[in-house]
């Protein structure tokens, strides 16, 4: 489910591009909603089906508690902060909802991304549905998140909230950017394993990567083009003077620490400099919240003197 989330574009279309065009046909879909559904007034809205984990975090951010979620448990592991509350109801998996339970719960407004455009014409039978763009791997993938929040915070009446979220994260990012002014000097490897032969290397269009523009520090992936790049172990070789973050994987639990104890791995500049940092998942394309959790996460880990790396 997980693999399928954040790798399922067809061989030979570029992530960014995908995401572009389904976005425009997503937004083109809403504006022309199926005859007879009526369009909810705007205003506060309070049962809301969030179909994306990244989706969910953000209402929570806005104060606003999803009726229903995809694979709450799988939320728990990937996204974390904030957490989900046992009210919330599991409406299936991210790219199969439950049709029947969804229309079980009477929500007045269903939120997904853009990967489930296809599946428009049927959510909208049961409510207006909202499609809302909150990751999109680009220079500007924190203006995107900022961009989205505040839509949907507009849309679902409660657009204090948005702004107060978009203020909130910046000045967090802004705090990290003077707590990590010092490690400005040496870029950081972003990186999450997938197995024990290969990692996917996140580049600067990444949310990681823009967190790090926010925060003054450099990415080593400038190459990566688009989200990441899957590479094998030994191409961490070439990677001099840097400090790797290892984000581990929920698809891959434990993954990251049983990387540490691989004989190549042991050989690597960074390993053997004691400048590795091993974090907790971080959803990739879980909007202003995951951009939180991943400076505050960062920040923890660079300024431990205690310890952190492994």
């Amino acid at each position: 489910m997980v693999t399928r989330y954040r790798y399922g574009p067809a061989a030979g279309i570029g992530r960014r591009a995908l995401l572009a065009g389904l976005a425009t046909s997503w937004i083109g879909g809403i504006a022309a909603k199926a005859a007879g559904v009526p369009e909810t007034p705007s205003g506060a809205v309070s049962r809301i089906a969030a179909l994306d984990w990244g989706i969910a975090a953000t209402l929570l951010s806005l104060g606003v508690v999803p009726v229903g979620v995809p694979a709450p448990a799988w939320y728990a592991r990937y996204v974390v902060d904030p957490a989900l509350p046992g009210s919330v109801i599991d409406v299936g998996l991210l790219f199969t909802p439950n049709f029947e339970l969804l229309q079980a719960l009477s929500p007045q407004l269903i939120v997904a991304t853009p990967l489930l455009q296809q599946a428009a014409p049927m959510l909208q039978r049961i409510a207006p549905v909202y499609g809302d763009l909150l990751f999109q791997p680009a220079p500007d993938v924190l203006e995107i998140a900022e961009r989205g929040t505040l839509g949907l915070a507009d849309r679902i009446g409660v657009t204090a909230a948005g702004k107060s979220l978009v203020e909130s994260t910046r000045n967090e990012l802004a705090a990290t950017a003077r707590r990590l002014a010092g490690h400005a000097s040496r870029p950081l490897l972003l990186a999450s394993p997938l197995d024990a032969r290969h990692v996917s290397l996140f580049g600067p269009d990444s949310l990681y990567g823009g967190v790090l523009r926010r925060c003054g520090l450099t990415n080593a992936g400038t190459a990566i083009r688009g989200e990441f790049n899957i590479v094998g172990l030994e191409k961490l070789g070439a990677y001099g003077d840097v400090t790797m973050i290892l984000l581990d994987s929920p698809a891959a639990p434990g993954m990251a620490v049983r990387l540490t104890e691989n004989r190549l791995w042991r050989t690597f500049p960074f390993v053997r400099a004691g400048r590795l940092h091993v974090l907790p998942a971080v959803l990739g394309s879980g909007g202003l919240p995951s951009a939180s959790r991943f400076a505050r996460l960062l920040s923890a880990a660079l300024t431990d003197n205690a310890g952190g790396s492994q």
